[in-house]
């Protein structure tokens, strides 16, 4: 059955070979009635994606077995050569207007292995010299218009990891490193952004929108606060706090541009920064940051309940659980009272998901 974005498309066709409308009005007509690929099925889409994963771990596993036999020229080319592919395949199917991910996703994959591929086994070749992070900028450089270009999930998300690596590769290890290493990285993070609103634009299929969310969003809240918490040398209770902050940044921005996905994962990262709050050996401070998790839980208890979102529902009511049972289990109570009270937890949990999947059907 035709949709009526194809119709519509047809339509714009017919006008234009009929002189109806110019060029220009045909293509700016096209642009607001994209075909959505969603038929493909995301699950082709991820075949090809992993197997363009393999295609090119494969090419580097072959080039590299053989590497002693080739001078310094053939392994310049052979190292270029993927990329080069890449680029041109990329070329013929931006000039066809081919927009279905089902090539963007595997050839986002493959170009951008073949990119850092290509990068590191030249530099080897050639013995150019430097530090390492001056690599990983010069990496994240050539591969940034890869994202921008493909707007590949897997590059999307991949990209920003480099800014992770960047830091870390500033000192010995993360400890210690000075605050103009985190603004560079936290300026790296900001160079994918275009990359993502990108992504966004393109009106990906359902499947292929909640994995690029739940990949930018874990990325951007979880890979943050890491980075953040090593690079600052941060104790469990700053930590903590840290976590938070990434997470609350995340969650307000998908919360108030009304993005799927990423409120969800922010509060996942939240709710496990949590967990550490109820150790007894981290003095009275931590114990102001476990009121605050028993608050958070509770909101998101509150909050999944009146809006009968099962998600958050679970999420707080897991959460508070833990943080009631994890001090409970840590005191001298008798184990068999212990254990009722597991018992009594679960059924109660089980329960209030049962209440709220019928009325949710009821509504």
């Amino acid at each position: 059955m035709m949709r009526k974005e194809e119709w519509l498309r047809g339509e714009i066709a017919k006008w234009r070979s009929e002189g109806a409308v110019d060029a220009a009005t045909a293509d700016a007509l096209l642009t607001r009635y994209p075909v959505n690929d969603s038929r493909i099925g995301w699950g082709a889409v991820i075949a090809g994606a992993f197997g363009a994963l393999l295609v090119g771990l494969g090419i580097i596993a072959i080039f590299a077995a053989n590497w002693d036999c080739l001078g310094r020229g053939a392994r310049a080319a052979v190292a270029m050569a993927p990329l080069v592919a890449c680029g041109v395949a990329a070329a013929l199917a931006t000039a066809k207007g081919w927009r279905t991910m089902a090539l963007w996703e595997p050839l986002g994959i493959l170009w951008f292995v073949s990119t850092v591929a290509a990068a590191c086994l030249v530099a080897q070749t050639y013995n150019i010299g430097g530090r390492v992070p001056d690599l990983v900028l010069f990496v994240a450089a050539l591969t940034l218009p890869v994202v921008w270009i493909t707007r590949s999930v897997a590059a999307m998300a991949m990209w920003p990891v480099l800014a992770f690596i960047y830091a870390g590769s500033r000192g010995d290890g993360w400890s210690g490193v000075d605050v103009n290493t985190i603004v560079y990285a936290l300026l790296m993070l900001a160079a994918s952004v275009p990359a993502y609103v990108a992504f966004l634009r393109r009106r990906p299929p359902r499947a292929a929108l909640v994995l690029g969310q739940f990949a930018t969003g874990l990325v951007y809240s979880l890979g943050t606060a890491v980075m953040l918490v090593d690079c600052l040398d941060c104790g469990m209770r700053s930590g903590v706090m840290v976590f938070w902050v990434c997470s609350a940044v995340v969650f307000g921005i998908g919360a108030g541009l009304r993005l799927p996905v990423w409120p969800t994962t922010a509060l996942v990262v939240a709710t496990l920064a949590a967990t550490p709050t109820v150790s007894p050996y981290s003095g009275d401070g931590m114990f102001a940051l476990y009121l605050l998790a028993l608050v958070l839980a509770v909101a998101t208890t509150v909050y999944g309940v009146t809006k009968r979102r099962l998600t958050y529902t679970n999420i707080g009511s897991l959460l508070l659980l833990y943080l009631i049972l994890a001090k409970f289990f840590m005191s001298d109570v008798d184990f068999t009272l212990k254990g009722i009270v597991l018992i009594v937890s679960g059924v109660a949990l089980t329960v209030l998901n049962v209440v709220l999947v019928r009325a949710k059907r009821r509504a």
